[in-house]
């Protein structure tokens, strides 16, 4: 596991938000895609497992793609699908950790939506 300041660390430090998460795995997998531009390698297709008003977790569809994502990489994530909702999210990010295909982004700037709400709109 790498973290955006460099150092190697325990998997411990891949999920640090301090904001409540949706966990997404009762969801349909079909029902968590979305597309993500990075600034160093194009377009890439993604599941997300878990999100908040300050950042989410996902994991990369193809393993092939894992390289095209680097730390601190500014990312516009757009297209997502859930439950059926297409284009809910679009929105700024920053790539602050990787554990192999798994990511964990911080959104720039947070979702303008409290976590009840977040939690209504994935239902």
């Amino acid at each position: 596991l790498v973290c955006s300041a460099g150092e190697v660390n325990m998997n411990t430090l891949s999920d640090r938000r301090k904001h409540a998460r949706i966990e997404l795995n009762s969801i349909n997998s079909f029902f968590r895609q979305c597309d993500v531009a990075a600034t160093s390698g194009g377009d890439i297709d993604i599941t997300i497992l878990n999100i908040s008003k300050r950042g989410m977790k996902f994991k990369i569809n193809s393993e092939n793609d894992s390289e095209k994502i680097k730390l601190d990489d500014e990312l516009f994530i757009r297209g997502c699908i859930f439950n059926d909702r297409i284009g809910f999210l679009s929105q700024k990010a920053v790539t602050v950790w990787q554990d192999e295909t798994v990511f964990g982004v911080k959104f720039t700037p947070s979702l303008d939506l409290d976590e009840p709400s977040l939690f209504n709109m994935l239902k």
